[in-house]
């Protein structure tokens, strides 16, 4: 049985003490990631809730609150005196950037109520920890344990997992950035809309037998604003694909890009690549270009380039900045040149 939970938990570190043998970590004292409470069936390879409620009961009686970021599944909060909060998002997504701060919030009140206190935060904690990773990264940088971005993450996968590999996601890792950036800064994070115009594709994907028949959709919040047309067959190479949208499509907030490929024979499609932004950001940094390195750290690379039409900005993310692409690590889908670019326009480039 515990090879079993040993083999659920994969590379991430288990807490074995005191006759418990758990998916769970502390990362600070005061601060625990750990897998999904579980009962039934899936309570025998994974956390069962019952020990999980043995092991606070023990170990931080009465002092203890969770934190739920599974959109896909809950159990009943009265199981732990409904000292519970839910903070969901989709599993492999980024979070909407506007959860992070009230999670800070609230993780923070609840940890200076008593010094006793201590927050435990959960995804499914399946072959990753994105979620919880990411959340927790950001509380690290919120409440100046650390400075630096990449420092918090990677005392987060140290501390969580046995490779020290804990927020891999390209576009999870993003959204910790935009945070530690947002606070560096002191921003107030405001609805910062802008158009966009089209995508280029630098090297096409080899996905059937070195073709690709590429299509995209776009959404906002969750919410599908459009989906592209699908191109023509295209050779694998050092080719562009530029896709030019009928007229310029208004975005605001959390965007989610999305490529598939559609089968030349058949009516499936299969899902290539996709990644996450935030449109303040991009605005942000579209405006102040004083702070190159910080800047391209957080969102890409910002160009003002003459890219589809009239002149525009271009955002532009590299092969290891986008989430599927960056597993490639021996090229055989995508080219070392691999990249995406989203022609936009700023709204004050409008008036």
């Amino acid at each position: 049985m515990l090879n079993i939970k040993k083999t659920v938990s994969k590379n991430k570190r288990r807490y074995r003490d005191d006759d418990f043998d758990l998916d769970l970590s502390y990362i600070k004292p005061t601060i625990i990631a750990m897998g999904f409470p579980s009962d039934k069936l899936e309570g025998v390879y994974r956390n069962h809730i019952d020990e999980v409620i043995r092991f606070f009961d023990t170990k931080h009686k009465q002092h203890y609150k969770i934190y739920n970021l599974c959109n896909e599944r809950t159990y009943d909060p009265d199981r732990f005196f409904n000292r519970v909060a839910t903070y969901a998002f989709e599993d492999h997504n980024a979070p909407p950037f506007a959860l992070i701060q009230p999670f800070c919030d609230d993780v923070d009140e609840w940890l200076k109520k008593d010094e006793k206190n201590i927050v435990a935060v959960h995804c499914k904690a399946g072959k990753a920890c994105g979620r919880t990773g990411v959340m927790i990264s950001c509380y690290l940088l919120y409440a100046n344990f650390f400075d630096d971005t990449n420092d918090a993450l990677n005392f987060y996968g140290q501390a969580r997992t046995l490779d020290a590999k804990g927020v891999t996601i390209p576009s999870q890792r993003r959204y910790v950035e935009y945070y530690g950036y947002s606070l560096r800064h002191k921003l107030i994070y405001k609805q910062r809309p802008l158009l966009m115009n089209g995508i280029i594709i630098e090297t096409v994907p080899n996905i059937s037998n070195g073709t690709c028949c590429p299509f995209f959709t776009v959404r906002q919040h969750n919410v599908k604003l459009i989906t592209s047309k699908v191109m023509e067959v295209l050779r694998k190479g050092n080719e562009r694909i530029t896709f030019v949208l009928d007229k310029p499509l208004p975005i605001c907030g959390d965007v989610k890009i999305e490529f598939f490929h559609k089968s030349e024979y058949f009516s499936k499609k299969s899902r290539m690549f996709h990644f996450w932004f935030n449109t303040f950001f991009v605005v942000q940094f579209a405006k102040n270009n004083n702070d190159h390195t910080d800047r391209e750290n957080v969102c890409g690379q910002v160009k003002i380039v003459q890219a589809i039409g009239d002149t525009c900005h271009s955002l532009i993310f590299k092969k290891e900045e986008i989430d599927q692409s960056h597993k490639d690590t021996k090229n055989k889908t995508f080219s070392p040149e691999f990249k995406v670019g989203i022609s936009y326009t700023l709204f004050t480039d409008c008036l």
